[in-house]
């Protein structure tokens, strides 16, 4: 009976003051402000080796870095975009040429369901290692869990524009790479530029997975007599009970997690569950719409603004609207008040669809801002949604945060591949207004089920929690 209570979220304790039976917990929802003070989300331990103990210069090292690999293997993998003019004459118009700009999406969503479950099997830092050997190897062929709740929304907003922000300037340099040095040569640089990755990866990106228990995830620990330990408290590490961190261990490509392989197995299952609960099946949904609506206006220029300067700002307002919203809850935290912030980004999405379809039908009536501005808005809304995805379902169910990323990546690949697939003739059949009609009704009908999660997202997580904490 008591493991069933704690598999439900219940606290196995009762108030001797007020004598009252305990009350069910739901994951996601966590007294986030106490005091005025902010309540660390999970709780750091005091070991060393705890990521979460990391200084700030390190966690932000990582994330650039981590920015700086995703950007090069996103724009070897779906920036090919600006080669097909030179590709189609070296390959005499074979029309599988065109196969190169949609088939990325595909295999990167099915790569996260084969790398992912073995980082979690082995340890984060030997996968992402060899992954970027074989980005290298590659190249050369053919050329968080660092951060607490109430940063998620700014630090994944930073990732992402940092990782837009080197794509788009790169893009824009691959033109004059392939024109002035051969289409080959683009891929020989960006294998240089991954050599470089894999080796600040090699020196400062540490091993991220760390086991913590439920309770650290509600703010407390396993010993009772802790208390939470809250933003501006300075935190004392344990040299004596745990061993101090080692940058000449740390180097070690692998060795810092013991393997379980049965956690691939395990991993799939969790991953078949998740992708079932309403909230993350809905944000799927709308990221791979809207990603396979921005391949359908390919965009690729002008991002820059858009990366540097509006998604900082809308991750650090999502946060300071979760916090705002906190205070005014007594300070307990919902992960649905994330979802406030993105009714901006969902009705510029409808609107931009409407105009870009117009602007591109009709192109004597309209200036060609109405083609820049409608492409780079898009653009913005699905990062919006990208971050919303993940601070979102990570805030939920932070024990499966992991398997949530996955579920989003590699659904919204195969999705947008989906769409993006059949773009020439979907086009082709019903013109740039009527396909991008369609696109605007689609983004605003999945938008629409924004408000149901704000409301019955609660419901939502106590249901499905049993499936999503492991003790």
């Amino acid at each position: 009976m008591a493991n069933d209570k704690a598999q439900d979220g219940f606290i196995e304790c009762v108030d001797p003051r007020t004598n009252l039976k305990p009350e069910p917990r739901i994951t996601g929802t966590v007294n986030l402000i106490e005091d005025g003070e902010i309540i660390l989300i999970p709780r750091p331990t005091t070991d060393p080796q705890d990521p979460l103990n990391l200084p700030e210069w390190h966690k932000w090292l990582i994330l650039i870095i981590v920015a700086l690999y995703a950007m090069t293997g996103n724009l070897l993998a779906s920036g090919i975009g600006v080669l097909v003019p030179q590709l189609n004459e070296f390959y005499h118009n074979d029309p599988r040429v065109d196969d190169l700009v949609t088939w990325p999406s595909f295999y990167m969503g099915l790569g996260n369901l084969i790398a992912m479950p073995i980082a979690d099997a082995i340890g984060r830092r030997p996968v992402y290692l060899a992954s970027n050997l074989i980005m290298i190897g590659g190249g050369i062929w053919q050329f968080g869990e660092t951060f607490f709740l109430h940063q998620r929304g700014n630090r994944i907003a930073w990732f992402c524009s940092l990782q837009t922000l080197g794509t788009a300037l790169f893009i824009i340099a691959s033109s004059h790479i392939s024109t002035g040095l051969g289409w080959r040569w683009r891929y020989g640089i960006f294998a240089i530029v991954t050599g470089f990755t894999f080796l600040l990866s090699i020196l400062f990106v540490v091993e991220p997975k760390y086991d913590r228990p439920l309770e650290s995830f509600f703010g407390g620990s396993e010993d009772s007599a802790d208390g939470k330990v809250t933003a501006s408290q300075r935190r004392n590490l344990d040299f004596v009970n745990f061993k101090a961190r080692s940058f000449w261990k740390d180097l070690r490509p692998w060795g810092a997690v013991t393997p379980h392989w049965k956690e691939i197995l395990k991993f799939w299952f969790h991953l078949g569950q998740l992708i079932l609960f309403p909230g993350v099946f809905w944000l799927v949904l709308c990221s791979g719409a809207l990603l396979g609506t921005y391949i359908l206006m390919s965009a690729v220029f002008a991002q820059a603004v858009v990366a540097f300067v509006v998604q900082p700002i809308a991750g650090h307002g999502s946060d300071v609207v979760l916090k705002w919203l906190t205070k005014r809850n007594n300070g307990v935290s919902e992960p649905e008040y994330r979802l406030i912030p993105a009714i901006l980004p969902a009705a510029v999405a409808v609107i931009s669809c409407v105009i870009y379809g117009r602007a591109c039908q009709y192109p004597e009536e309209w200036a060609w801002t109405g083609v820049v501005i409608p492409m780079n808005a898009l653009f913005y809304s699905f990062v919006r949604v990208v971050v919303l995805g993940f601070v979102y379902t990570m805030d939920c169910y932070p024990q499966r945060g992991h398997v949530a990323m996955v579920a989003l990546c590699a659904g919204r690949g195969f999705i947008s591949f989906g769409i993006s697939f059949g773009t020439t003739a979907f086009v082709r059949k019903s013109g740039y207004d009527g396909a991008l009609n369609i696109c605007a009704i689609v983004v605003g009908i999945l938008a629409s089920f924004g408000f149901v999660t704000y409301f019955f997202g609660k419901s939502f997580r106590k249901f499905t929690q049993r499936w999503a904490m492991d003790g």
